[in-house]
């Protein structure tokens, strides 16, 4: 009799003690839950009576935003602090958590550390920086300033007079070079240039080596 009450107390305790186990692990998957950022739907209803880039406290300024809704994401585009050229890109779930983050150097570049959740919230990352070689994006935006397309003092050249982005920048792994892009690099004095009315300006590439920093002009 008394081996069956040690075995029943056995038995109470291995499921007293699996079932706080599991009561621990569910409190941990809601803290993962609660702590991943989610959609700003205040922010976003002030976005859409901005009208326009919405400026932030923190000096950061909001150049898009989309809510997520029933089986679509939401997106949210974020330019940093001047002088910064850098802009953060996050993608949120339709449930409003977020599901990417990423730092970007003219719109497709990704530069730093990207992070990327699940629907359970659990964070993978990627150093995105170990894909580049010698030159990295700062030195090309350093060669941009040198060649006054942009002012890292004071972060203008980001945006045209239009409020468009003024250039981009790629990054071929393949053949480890940057391609920057100037919509508007030189006046078009061709005026047989382009289909229909000739364009004021026509663009500018400029090929940058990424291990010897050489620059390459072309048009």
């Amino acid at each position: 009799m008394k081996k069956i009450l040690i075995h029943l107390l056995i038995l109470l305790f291995l499921m007293c003690n699996c079932q706080s186990k599991k009561d621990d692990s569910n409190k941990n998957n809601h803290k993962i839950n609660t702590t991943v950022e989610k959609f700003d739907f205040q922010l976003f209803k002030k976005y859409q009576e901005n009208g326009e880039f919405l400026k932030l406290q923190n000096g950061k300024t909001i150049l898009s935003m989309a809510a997520p809704a029933l089986n679509e994401t939401g997106m949210q585009e974020e330019l940093l602090p001047k002088p910064s050229f850098y802009t953060i890109y996050k993608e949120f779930y339709p449930d409003g958590f977020l599901k990417k983050k990423e730092t970007l150097l003219g719109q497709y570049t990704r530069v730093g550390i990207s992070e990327y959740y699940d629907e359970k919230g659990k964070l993978e990352t990627k150093n995105e920086d170990e894909k580049f070689g010698k030159i990295k994006p700062a030195d090309v935006l350093k060669i941009l300033d040198k060649k006054k397309i942009i002012n890292l003092s004071t972060g203008e050249g980001r945006f045209d007079e239009n409020g468009n982005s003024a250039f981009t920048i790629t990054f071929d792994e393949n053949k480890n070079e940057y391609t920057v892009t100037l919509e508007k690099g030189k006046a078009n004095t061709n005026p047989e240039f382009g289909i229909g009315e000739p364009p004021a300006f026509i663009p500018v590439y400029y090929i940058i080596d990424g291990e010897t920093g050489d620059v390459t002009e072309k048009q």
